[in-house]
């Protein structure tokens, strides 16, 4: 098993609300369905091209505007020897908060991570839960370029926290799903899509795992689960792996739900983690 990361949209337009974002996804989503494919689209007042996708056809034009709105949170994330893959979780006047695996994380207290545009950055590693495979990181401020603040988004998380296991699942199952993290052999990303088969609990990961129907490969640990809406489901954290395979590629991926993620940066960011 590979183990596989988290959060409200920021662009250059920081000020805006989370309505307001939402608002924006709608407002993206109604212009890709209303227009057919003509080589690019208006993306907040950037034109987007939209570029051929492995396993997103061009006739889905909603889930091409999905992809290139949430990739714009997803980060690759190197601590020593080991690279993974990054979500922007919360962005400020002073830090990009990144959320991760705690198991890639907790192999030193740096980190390097480096955005969608390919700038580097170095981070300070400030936690880990102690009983998950999360773990968060920040880049300061004053570390990054204007181009990055205005590049990146914060996750827009999908609010389905207060439904238990079988609604959940009774409601979502086979819905779409686009799965976006890092790329070993570059700075893009790789990226599939799938269908979420539900909510359950896995030992491994001592907690209800979201499960989806979605390829998932070496790297892309610590990236995102995120809905036909763009909005973030949850950090890719395992898959269902063949035994004697020799490679780390995954048709099914288990992923940490994105409230679990919310509440532990919570605790760290508190400073009440292990407690």
């Amino acid at each position: 098993m590979f183990l596989a990361a988290a959060c409200i949209c920021f662009n250059a337009y920081a000020a805006q609300t989370r309505k307001t974002i939402y608002d924006s996804f709608s407002r993206l989503k109604l212009i890709a369905a209303q227009y057919k494919y003509s080589g690019e689209t208006l993306i907040d007042g950037m034109h987007a091209r939209l570029l051929p996708v492995p396993g997103i056809g061009m006739e889905d034009a909603k889930m091409q505007v999905s992809y290139q709105l949430a990739r714009r949170s997803v980060a690759k994330v190197a601590v020593k020897d080991s690279v993974g893959s990054g979500i922007v979780l919360k962005v400020d006047d002073d830090n990009i908060v990144v959320v991760s695996n705690r198991h890639l994380l907790m192999n030193d207290i740096k980190a390097e991570v480096t955005f969608l545009n390919g700038e580097r950055a170095d981070a300070e590693i400030i936690g880990y839960s102690q009983q998950y495979d999360i773990g968060f990181l920040k880049v300061s401020g004053k570390d990054v370029s204007a181009r990055i603040l205005r590049d990146i988004y914060e996750a827009v998380p999908a609010e389905y926290a207060a439904l238990a296991a079988q609604s959940f699942n009774d409601e979502y199952a086979d819905r779409p799903v686009l799965q976006i993290g890092a790329d070993l052999s570059g700075n893009g990303d790789n990226y599939f899509t799938g269908n979420i088969l539900g909510i359950g609990y896995e030992p491994v990961f001592n907690t209800d795992v979201l499960k989806t129907k979605c390829y998932a490969k070496a790297g892309m640990s610590g990236g995102g689960v995120f809905d036909a809406g763009g909005r973030f489901l949850g950090m890719l954290s395992g898959g269902e792996v063949d035994s004697v395979s020799t490679v780390k590629e995954a048709d099914v991926s288990y992923s940490i739900p994105v409230a679990l993620i919310e509440e532990e940066y919570r605790e760290v960011s508190s400073g009440k983690a292990g407690e």
